[in-house]
């Protein structure tokens, strides 16, 4: 009988509610990058006002910034998955759409910045 009831108290669970919460997490500022980009990109060609575009710009930075540390964060934590568990290529998958997430992250961040910092024009 007690063999019975300590039957799952061995099983290890690979991908705590935490970890799956903060990829799914990731996945969404991720898309909601990719989302404000092509909103700046259509807004630049149906001419919005640049108070429009500049607030545009400036939610993308700050999502960018959020989705690059929660990426390195998240890649962290993968990296010592991917040593101390035994599925690897799942962990492997999720370090290299980690890498890309920090990548387009800092591409967005630097991308809205530059922008932000030429439509303010020359002060003398």
């Amino acid at each position: 009988m007690d063999n019975k009831k300590f039957k799952y108290s061995k099983k290890i669970i690979s991908n705590s509610i935490v970890y799956k919460i903060s990829m799914t997490v990731d996945f969404v500022f991720f898309l909601f990058g990719i989302i404000l980009l092509l909103l700046y990109f259509i807004g630049n060609y149906q001419n919005f006002q640049d108070s429009s575009q500049q607030f545009i710009l400036k939610i993308l930075f700050f999502s960018s910034i959020f989705t690059s540390i929660f990426s390195f964060l998240l890649l962290i934590e993968s990296i010592i998955k991917v040593f101390s568990e035994n599925k690897k290529v799942k962990h492997i998958i999720n370090s290299i759409f980690l890498i890309f997430c920090i990548i387009f992250g800092l591409f967005c961040m630097e991308f809205s910045n530059i922008i932000m910092y030429l439509s303010e024009g020359l002060k003398l």
